[in-house]
């Protein structure tokens, strides 16, 4: 049964090696940058909108402050945020470091940037 482990655990390993290093990153650094190009740089053209509709939406006044949810629109934002930077973030940022070394902090906000 050993063996059988071991030869899908090589099997996994070539198929790693040969999508997250030739085709999975240039595919998704590739993807980053056309469309950052293609959409004329919107994450720096727009990010006052940005900024307005998100945490600016939570401390606006009006008709925000009416009670027809159970939960207030903060609460939400936390529980958002929660689902989305998690435990597996955090993981793959210390992993990211043990692996490649303090170097890869830089190279995961730049892959940020182009995916923003």
């Amino acid at each position: 049964m050993d063996i059988f482990f071991e030869y899908i655990a090589s099997i996994n390993a070539v198929i790693n090696d040969f999508v997250w290093v030739k085709i999975g990153l240039i595919t998704l650094i590739g993807s980053g940058i056309f469309l950052t190009v293609k959409t004329h740089f919107f994450q720096l053209t727009h990010l006052s909108l940005w900024l307005k509709t998100t945490i600016g939406s939570i401390f606006a006044k009006g008709d925000n402050d009416q009670k027809t949810s159970p939960i207030s629109q903060f609460q939400s934002l936390c529980t958002a945020l929660a689902a989305t930077i998690g435990i597996g973030n955090i993981a793959g940022v210390s992993a990211a470091i043990v692996m490649g070394g303090p170097g890869s902090i830089f190279w995961m906000w730049i892959a940020a940037f182009l995916a923003w």
